[in-house]
């Protein structure tokens, strides 16, 4: 299972009774009380669960959990400006299956999970407070469905999970699959195994009191016609009149981080899948005060799949790259407010790593991973007048090399045994497996990309720092 926490020292927490009542996965801060500590049979007890179909990890659109926290939960704790001090979520696959697909699986099924949540929290989440734990399936889960509904094989289980469970996983899933000539295999996959396809969340969250502002006020001279009242005395006032200050004059504020993405990755057709496969896509660049290069960060995530015609398309790419654009982007050669600062013509140099699941039928398929870096060239157009908007057109190529292992649907070596998992292509003697066996190497065009950009935080001109905002008051600029 995924475990995500957020985590802020130095405060206590308790459940909150108008809280826990209605919501006991939701615990409210309170000083001056310990931070309870969360046992697996209290997170198992009091999260909220989403259940999912065997192999899949998209969220499901009729859940009703998810339906109760949209419309009950998160508009209450939002409406009442609760602010997030930890979050739990957990996320796990039933044990059937392939280790390593059911690790992606039950990673797949929390990060969803916690997206759906974050998505739609009005509060802000800080990135740096996350620390993320993986574990394979949640057989202590199962056992803890097998004890409490007292299970005559519970015992077993139990004995075999502590004795394989910290050292070799697919060692604990053989013994099980043994146990009692199968039999007891095949009732835990109809009886506890579906229990075991969830994501759950617990959050606790304390009430956040805005501080009140203190502003200085100038002393100002009374007027002449103001009179000063003694004790029983009614006080006259009357104010000069007082011309409004006029506003400052604005100055256009300069780009230091703009948002993108490949369009052409969204019109993907691949051969053999038969079907169109965008490419969720998002990449960052970065520009600096003066000189010719900028620095970026990319990330692809197609995620397609559909397990009754044994076809998957799922790939995670990860690429740093530097850009050098012939024309310079120094504050001292471009005025701000009057288009990018960088645009035009460029060269790159990138760096890649990529991670893939890819199958058409049930005969052909490979998991694997790979690396690669290049060379690449590319042009940047302003869409608006201030540049803000952009429109690049780039072109990539390098050598990738990757290892893989070829896998098919059903036991290659006995066709007649059927259990609907997918196995590695070897028919050989299975001590001598071992994974990644295979090579494939490329060298050519890796990347073609027609990309959209926006301007998503400026510099201040007149002094350090950023800015959501593109405008900033004139006062004490100096070009």
């Amino acid at each position: 299972m995924l475990i995500v926490s957020i985590k802020v020292l130095g405060l206590s927490v308790t459940s909150d009774q108008a809280y826990s009542r209605n919501f006991p996965f939701v615990y409210v801060v309170e000083d001056g009380q310990s931070m309870p500590q969360i046992t697996d049979e209290q997170f198992f007890d009091h999260a909220a669960t989403v259940v999912f179909p065997v192999g899949v990890s998209r969220l499901p659109n009729n859940s009703s959990v998810l339906e109760e926290i949209e419309k009950s939960v998160l508009p209450r704790l939002n409406a009442d400006s609760l602010q997030l001090v930890r979050i739990i979520f957990r996320g796990a696959a039933s044990p059937e299956g392939p280790v390593e697909l059911n690790r992606q699986l039950g990673r797949q099924r929390v990060k969803n999970l916690c997206q759906w949540v974050f998505d739609r929290l009005q509060f802000p989440v800080a990135d740096s407070l996350f620390s993320i734990d993986a574990e394979i399936e949640d057989y202590p889960s199962l056992c803890l469905m097998m004890r409490r509904s007292g299970d005559p094989d519970y015992a077993l289980v139990q004995h075999l999970c502590d004795t394989w469970l910290a050292n070799d996983v697919s060692q604990l899933k053989s013994q099980l699959q043994r146990a009692q000539q199968g039999r007891l295999w095949t009732r835990l996959l109809s009886t506890y195994f579906p229990s075991l396809r969830t994501a759950r969340f617990v959050m606790v969250l304390r009430k956040y009191v805005p501080p009140v502002p203190v502003q200085a006020v100038e002393s100002v001279a009374l007027p002449e016609t103001q009179s000063v009242a003694t004790f029983n005395d009614t006080v006259e006032f009357v104010p000069d009149t007082i011309a409004a200050a006029p506003l400052p004059d604005w100055e256009p504020r300069r780009e230091v981080l703009a948002l993108k993405t490949n369009l052409l990755f969204y019109g993907v057709y691949l051969p053999g899948y038969n079907r169109w496969c965008p490419i969720p896509n998002v990449a960052i660049e970065y520009y600096p005060r003066r000189g010719h290069f900028t620095f970026g960060a990319s990330f692809d995530m197609p995620w397609w799949q559909d397990y009754d015609a044994h076809k998957f398309f799922q790939l995670r790419n990860y690429q740093l790259e530097t850009r050098y654009y012939l024309r310079s982007g120094s504050l001292d050669k471009n005025t701000p407010g009057e288009g990018p600062a960088f645009r035009g013509l460029y060269v790159q140099a990138y760096g890649h790593l990529g991670l893939y699941g890819i199958c058409f039928d049930a005969n052909r398929g490979w998991v694997g991973e790979g690396f690669g870096a290049g060379l690449g060239v590319g042009y940047v157009v302003p869409l608006t007048k201030k540049g803000h908007w952009r429109l690049e057109f780039q072109l990539q190529a390098g050598f990738f090399r990757t290892k893989y292992d070829p896998y098919k649907y059903e036991n290659p070596i006995n066709p007649d045994y059927h259990d609907d998992l997918y196995y590695y292509k070897w028919t050989l003697e299975p001590s001598l497996f071992k994974k990644r066996q295979y090579r494939w190497n490329w060298l050519g065009p890796t990347r073609i990309g027609v990309t959209l950009s926006y301007d998503l935080l400026y510099r201040k001109n007149h002094k350090w720092g950023i800015s959501l905002k593109n405008k900033e008051r004139r006062d004490g600029y100096e070009k």
